[in-house]
């Protein structure tokens, strides 16, 4: 696999080194970004990731693997379900990532 720090941005990466179409790589961009928005808010809070689990109903390791990006099939309003329960709406939060 190419190594990452070859590239500019993680869009380049996706268009380039994975060969993906600008919709999927815009898709992984805009995941990253909701993503990086909860892991912020969640710290702002000084809440533990099993502290965000309890309010979402669910346990400490799915909310690891969103952090981290190793849950493959988390979907944008499930994201946007996170960041509802962490008190941002979620026009707030596209805004912020558009």
């Amino acid at each position: 696999m190419a190594k990452l720090n070859k590239y500019k941005s993680v869009k380049d990466f996706t268009i380039n080194g994975l060969d993906l179409d600008g919709f999927d790589s815009w898709l992984i961009t805009f995941k990253n970004k909701l993503k990086k928005i909860i892991i912020s808010e969640r710290k702002r809070r000084n809440m533990s990731q099993s502290d965000l689990a309890k309010l979402l109903g669910t346990t400490q390791s799915v909310v690891s693997r969103i952090e981290t990006g190793l849950s493959k099939n988390i979907t944008i309003d499930y994201l946007l379900k996170v960041i509802t329960a962490l008190g941002i709406s979620p026009k707030e939060a596209m805004e912020d990532v558009a």
